[in-house]
């Protein structure tokens, strides 16, 4: 038991030693406070830095991509899918059996695989041209398919022809250009106009590169039309 004599203790060293505490306390939090405001800080700083890279980053990569697209357009290649070859803007240069040239193209070719012996053109456009003419016959159609092993091309949808040495314009829906013999045949109804008049029949033909046109009507009517030489 202690002394009831022994002198009190002042209560207000206690109170002291607690505010004393409290005081380091809130010194802590403040210090935490600051440092955390001190990385945030840093950290809108960085990312200040690293949003305008990131940008420029971004536009270097998209420059760098049109580069690669115009790498490939020039290059009129790419492929629809695995089993598909396509170009753009063909454009193919030949010669036939009789020494004619001509020039195909269109706005895109398509190769069901690289074995495929046929190609689909479309919107294909024909030019035929002899050593002895002075202008091409022409054939436009929106679709054409070409085979390789007969070296013709069958056109369908809005065909349309200019025999390049007379003023005949035949239309029809389906015609079939035999390379070759720089020779282009129809077996559809066809439609023919020229300085002449009009014209009407079941099935053409026209050879010697547009010098000669036979038309076929219903039944055993046909018209002829060939080129008459200028005489000097």
């Amino acid at each position: 038991m202690s002394d009831i004599h022994a002198p009190l203790e002042p209560l207000g060293v206690a109170t002291r030693m607690d505010a004393a505490t409290e005081a380091a306390e809130r010194r802590v939090r403040l210090s935490q406070q600051v440092a955390a405001v001190r990385r945030r800080s840093r950290l809108i700083k960085s990312l200040r830095k690293l949003f305008p890279a990131a940008m420029i980053g971004l536009g270097v990569l998209n420059l760098g991509w049109i580069a690669v697209q115009t790498v490939l357009n020039s290059m009129n290649l790419y492929g629809g899918n695995s089993n598909e070859i396509r170009m753009t803007n063909p454009r193919y240069y030949g010669q036939g059996d009789n020494g004619d040239h001509y020039t195909i193209s269109g706005l895109e070719l398509i190769r069901k695989g690289n074995n495929a012996t046929t190609v689909t053109l479309r919107a294909p456009n024909i030019e035929f041209k002899g050593a002895d003419t002075d202008n091409p016959t022409r054939v436009t159609a929106a679709n054409g398919v070409y085979d390789q092993n007969t070296n013709r091309m069958t056109l369908t949808g809005n065909v349309v022809l200019q025999a390049g040495e007379s003023d005949f314009v035949l239309k029809t829906e389906e015609a079939v250009a035999d390379l070759a013999n720089s020779t282009i045949y129809g077996n559809k109804h066809v439609d023919g106009t020229s300085s002449v008049g009009h014209i009407e029949g079941e099935s053409f033909i026209i050879s010697d590169n547009g010098k000669q046109l036979t038309m076929r009507g219903k039944g055993p009517i046909q018209v002829h039309a060939k080129e008459n030489p200028v005489q000097k």
